[in-house]
């Protein structure tokens, strides 16, 4: 009873996520690759998604703090944020990494700046999304497995 009410409760978050535009179709793709063989398939995307952005983040800060910047390196790393963003279903973090994506082919360093803050709060706000869904993911898998092994 508490594992449906809380397949409920994931289901009308994720639609939620989708009306704010934090989430679109592709996240839906995602999780309808998850099944039984594999159980913690989103949980596994989540957590490498969240990995690799932390880090893309981490060097294209590097790359914009410079004295000169690289901008073929931050395009290359916008890019696959992008990418990877876009994947998991991460619509409004892919957009603004498009914008950053032009603000750096333009080498216009402050718009860059700019924008990446944005970048920077839709990544946020759609690694709190994303975490909760991990959340109750793992809640609802472990309860399936306390139900099925009293």
């Amino acid at each position: 009873m508490v594992g449906t009410t809380l397949s409920q409760e994931l289901k009308n978050y994720i639609q939620s996520m989708h009306d704010q535009g934090v989430l679109d179709h592709h996240f839906d793709h995602v999780k309808a690759l998850q099944n039984e063989e594999n159980p913690q398939f989103v949980m596994e995307v989540i957590s490498m998604f969240c990995q690799d952005a932390e880090i893309g983040i981490a060097e294209i800060t590097r790359f914009l703090n410079a004295p000169v910047v690289d901008f073929a390196k931050v395009i290359n790393l916008v890019h696959q944020l992008k990418g990877s963003s876009s994947s998991i279903g991460g619509q409004r973090m892919a957009l603004a990494c498009r914008e950053l994506r032009q603000a750096s082919e333009n080498r216009d360093k402050e718009r860059c700046l700019e924008i990446f803050e944005r970048m920077k709060q839709e990544y946020n706000t759609l690694r709190g999304c994303l975490n909760a869904i991990s959340q109750m993911e793992r809640t609802i898998l472990e309860n399936e497995t306390r139900r099925r092994n009293p």
